[in-house]
């Protein structure tokens, strides 16, 4: 591709996409399918541990729940965060596809328990 057929977005980034820019429409989809799932994980989170006998099964959220009490989440947050920047720049699908099982088993964990 000839530099005079690049806008003036792609000149300004050397000839590459911006990162909002990048990816597929179906990378962008997954990415809010894992965003979603991960909300909805703290929130079933939340409401399962209300129940007596019921435990935080991953170490790390249960160190965090520790912690930092009702802002156990946070963590959770900053790694979604990493995620989302991340992920459009990533050529494979398949861990965002294996991230997304994860995520909706812990999500269907929690709801079994409620």
């Amino acid at each position: 591709m000839a530099y005079a057929e690049l806008s003036i977005i792609e000149r300004a980034e050397g000839g590459r996409w911006p990162w909002w820019r990048a990816g597929t429409r179906a990378s962008r989809l997954l990415l809010a399918l894992f965003v979603a799932l991960q909300f909805a994980d703290v929130v079933s989170t939340n409401y399962a541990l209300a129940i007596p006998g019921v435990w935080e099964a991953n170490p790390l959220m249960a160190l965090s729940r520790a912690e930092l009490g009702a802002l156990w989440w946070l963590p959770k947050l900053a790694a979604i965060g990493l995620v989302a920047l991340t992920a459009p720049w990533s050529r494979r699908r398949w861990p965002m596809f294996l991230v997304i099982a994860i995520s909706g088993g812990a999500v269907l964990i929690n709801l079994a328990h409620l």
